[in-house]
């Protein structure tokens, strides 16, 4: 584990004004704003006043995009998909569950944010016997996962990371329960695709949402990305297919004549656009610093706010090692939220409280004295609130 982060990483920083003077540990809510996303939205917005909106540029920066969020789960271009949130992504999947079979389920997570839970839930209503697993540790524990699970399992759908605990799935124990069935695996990538490694997990899921208003860094909303796994494409049928799934979309504009794409974009939707400028730039960041340097990183800043949590008396929420991510949740026991955060807001440290639990996210652009700010802080508050 380095100790230091990389020279891209820590110049990196530099380029988020607000971190000059505050701490921003709440990545999991909303990425901050770099310089160059401003600057690149100002161009934008100048360039529309004055001349008219270049929507063609702004399909090229969504394609551009596409490119470098498949880059950086480890994918083919041809294998992702845009789409506007996650739970449109599992709108789409869930879709294609029509009247269920006899003994036909899906298993869920019991406490999964609502954009991977509510959609599940309503095929209820087709006849689908929806199992939810409790969460234990923060998450779903794949002992647990797989007594819900037989052969009438059709899907199973979790977080790669929690957004309430910071747990982070064992989805290689979990593809493998699915696999023994014949079932899907759905992932909700919000909260890790950015800020840790998802390549190694990839083969074993079938489809993997994420917005970008996370750890992509962009808030613009409107836009984010599904990858299908490639033997699945033909299976899915495109319920939601306009101009932008076709073959070609600048041709595909009138009938009769449908010919869609034959990779995932088929399943594209039509996005916003000025969110496909952001995009484009901050995916851009991302690759520029280097996203190995920035799981090292990652990983380095959450073992240590981890250990500096523990030497002040502050108790965090216990997830098995193995299953810790970049998002730390500390208990509040029982303390009403609203003066904690703001109690930390007035010391200049952002954060949020979710579920019970103040939780801190982390992201490369965050450095050790963020933690120590924060630690310093946080043990004063807990005792006073």
């Amino acid at each position: 584990m380095t100790s230091e982060p990389s020279s891209s990483v820590r110049l990196a920083r530099e380029e988020f004004p607000f971190l000059a003077d505050r701490v921003y540990l709440n990545t999991a809510a909303v990425g901050l704003g770099c310089r160059r996303l401003a600057s690149a939205y100002k161009s934008f917005i100048d360039e529309w006043t004055a001349d008219g909106l270049d929507f063609v540029r702004a399909e090229r920066a969504a394609d551009a995009s596409r490119a470098a969020f498949a880059r950086i789960i480890g994918a083919s271009p041809d294998d992702v998909a845009l789409i506007p949130a996650v739970s449109a992504a599992a709108g789409l999947v869930a879709a294609q569950f029509t009247g269920a079979a006899a003994g036909e389920n899906l298993v869920i997570g019991a406490q999964e944010y609502s954009s991977n839970h509510f959609p599940w839930r309503q095929l209820a209503a087709r006849g689908y016997d929806i199992r939810q697993v409790p969460f234990r540790g923060g998450g779903i524990d794949p002992d647990d996962l797989a007594a819900r699970v037989d052969g009438g399992t059709r899907l199973i759908a979790l977080s790669a990371v929690q957004t309430a605990t910071g747990h982070r799935s064992d989805l290689a124990a979990v593809s493998a329960i699915a696999s023994g069935v014949g079932a899907w695996v759905f992932v909700d990538g919000s909260q890790s695709v950015g800020a840790l490694d998802m390549a190694a997990d990839l083969p074993g899921i079938d489809f993997l949402a994420a917005s970008d208003h996370k750890f992509l860094l962009n808030a613009a909303r409107g836009m984010g990305y599904l990858y299908v796994r490639q033997s699945l494409r033909e299976q899915i049928l495109p319920l939601g297919a306009g101009w932008k799934a076709g073959a070609v979309p600048f041709e595909s504009f009138f009938g009769p004549r449908m010919e869609l794409s034959d990779t995932a974009s088929r399943f594209d939707s039509s996005i916003s656009w000025l969110a496909a400028i952001g995009d484009e730039v901050c995916l851009s960041l991302l690759e520029q610093v280097g996203p190995s340097d920035i799981y090292a990183w990652n990983r380095t800043l959450a073992a240590t706010l981890r250990q500096a949590l523990a030497d002040a008396s502050v108790s965090v929420l216990q997830v098995p090692a193995a299953n810790q991510s970049h998002i730390v949740a500390a208990p509040l026991g029982g303390r009403d939220p609203a003066p904690v955060l703001a109690r930390l807001r007035s010391s200049g440290i952002i954060c949020s409280a979710r579920d019970g639990n103040l939780r801190i996210s982390l992201h490369f652009y965050n450095n050790l004295a963020d933690i120590e700010r924060l630690t310093t802080a946080l043990a004063r508050c807990m005792k006073d609130v």
